[in-house]
């Protein structure tokens, strides 16, 4: 009996120094060791399955020297003008596009709510105050397989398709920070109105000149009297495993809800009040279970929702985020 107890000791130190699972007695008891699931990676692999293949078009061109126009198949168009004289490298060197042998445009659009979720950019700044979103692109450009930069003197112009373009818009850059969405920036630059033909027919939208590449949006600010906004969810639903949003009704505005550590509830404190809208959670929990939270509330003052989500299949959910 001595030697067992021993023997057990002895293996639960080795497993208290090393991560291990496996099956471990003197007797025919099993135990197995579970690190905890990174659920928060999961949902995250789960939302690439959210947006349409067409949100991403790649054009891979030989080396250009004339004006170039390029369209998505959404109607999103880049217009790359002057290009032996538009690009830099990363250390600052000029880089003519009749030097490549291999030149590539990826386009990443994010034009609706479903995908203004999926890719992780809510329409916030970095300082949490709530914009509308007129359209946003993420654009990535390289010389055979080289990433370049816009030259500080130059912009790039970008028209996005609107049915009913709104005025006060302004350029907003995305700031990362090791590939992490940290919030929009305002550039300052205005957002202009523009007509365009396209198979003989007039289309209306937002023109952009961008002085620089990666995350670009057209937005303006949701002037309005703001509050804070909680979701009190039950205490198995954290910031571990649970992502949570406000989806606006009427415009195309999201906004992250962040976990209040002090009261466990997830929080947005810039929420404007009397707006119709849905609130969502993502959860995964250790089990391998998907559960969806999914209101539609009004924004009142200084108010607190209790949610309780729903077990739901893997398809159910990404049905879900795809309608959004």
């Amino acid at each position: 009996m001595f030697c067992t107890r021993l023997r057990h000791r002895f293996i639960y130190s080795l497993l208290s120094t090393i991560t291990l699972a496996g099956v471990w007695s003197c007797r025919k008891d099993v135990e197995t060791f579970r690190p905890y699931p990174p659920t928060l990676e999961a949902i995250q692999q789960l939302m690439q399955q959210v947006p349409s293949a067409s949100t991403q078009t790649t054009f891979t061109l030989g080396g250009i020297v004339q004006d170039i126009e390029l369209a998505t198949p959404s109607g999103v168009r880049l217009f790359l003008t002057d290009t032996e004289h538009l690009f830099f490298d990363a250390d600052d060197n000029p880089v003519p596009c009749s030097t490549c042998q291999n030149f590539s445009v990826k386009v990443t659009e994010a034009l609706d709510k479903s995908d203004i979720i999926a890719y992780g950019v809510p329409t916030t700044t970095a300082d949490g105050e709530l914009l509308e979103s007129g359209g946003m692109v993420h654009v990535v450009i390289t010389c055979d397989g080289k990433q370049l930069k816009l030259r500080p003197d130059r912009k790039l112009k970008i028209q996005i398709p609107a049915q009913n373009p709104q005025n006060d818009m302004l350029v907003f850059s995305g700031l990362m920070q090791n590939d992490t969405f940290l919030g929009w920036q305002n550039t300052g630059q205005e957002v202009f109105q523009a007509i365009w033909q396209v198979a003989g027919n007039d289309q209306t939208g937002y023109e952009i000149l961008s002085s620089s590449l990666g995350w670009i949006n057209s937005d303006r600010f949701v002037n309005e009297p703001t509050t804070s906004f909680c979701v009190d969810l039950p205490p198995n639903f954290n910031s571990e495993n649970t992502v949570a949003y406000i989806v606006f009704k009427n415009n195309r505005s999201v906004a992250a809800l962040e976990i209040d550590l002090a009261d466990q509830k997830f929080c947005y404190d810039n929420a404007p009040v009397g707006f119709q809208v849905r609130l969502v959670t993502v959860s995964k929990t250790a089990d391998g279970q998907y559960w969806l939270g999914n209101q539609e509330t009004e924004i009142g003052t200084n108010a607190t929702v209790t949610m309780a989500p729903q077990q739901v299949g893997e398809q159910q959910m990404l049905d879900f985020l795809k309608s959004l």
